[in-house]
């Protein structure tokens, strides 16, 4: 499967293995995304920020197929994510957001994937152009932006006045 202009995939990878297969597909010189963002894990005895993958057993990868094997062949890699044997692209735009969206790393946190509700674009500040959908959490309003490519979701607190409906 051969393609002239490479584009973003999404990886299905082993449960925990975000993160060395970042390192492994930078080192085979594979352009790869791992959008993290901190969480605070407690413990009995400490709290700790750490870096966590934002999509659980997914990395983004952009390529043209002419590295497929390579990738594939990567420790931890399952798969390529998309309909029967063919990888489903992923918009750029869609990357372009999350890159966004993790530079605000204490208003992100996951969501549940949604199919309904009002889709909205942002129309000022740092996230202009995203698009999403209206989830209300009592006296926030949050965007959740889906990646339809892998059935993942997460969401953003925005304004409600910087949203309009499309």
């Amino acid at each position: 499967m051969k393609n002239q202009n490479p584009q973003w995939y999404a990886l299905y990878l082993r449960s925990r293995f975000e993160k060395r297969v970042d390192e492994a597909l930078k080192e085979k010189e594979v352009d790869v995304f791992l959008p993290l963002i901190q969480e605070v894990h407690i413990w009995s005895d400490r709290k700790k920020k750490v870096e966590e993958p934002l999509f659980r057993g997914y990395i983004f990868v952009k390529t043209d197929f002419h590295n497929k094997e390579t990738i594939l062949q990567t420790d931890g890699v399952v798969k390529f994510v998309g309909i029967r044997e063919h990888p489903s692209p992923i918009p750029e735009n869609q990357i372009d957001w999350l890159r966004r969206i993790i530079g605000e790393p204490t208003k992100v946190k996951r969501e549940n994937y949604f199919d309904i509700g009002e889709r909205v674009r942002v129309i000022s500040g740092p996230l202009l152009g995203v698009e999403g959908i209206v989830l209300r959490h009592q006296t926030e309003t949050r965007v959740v932006i889906s990646l339809t490519a892998i059935a993942q979701s997460v969401s953003i607190q925005v304004p409600a006045d910087l949203l309009e409906l499309i």
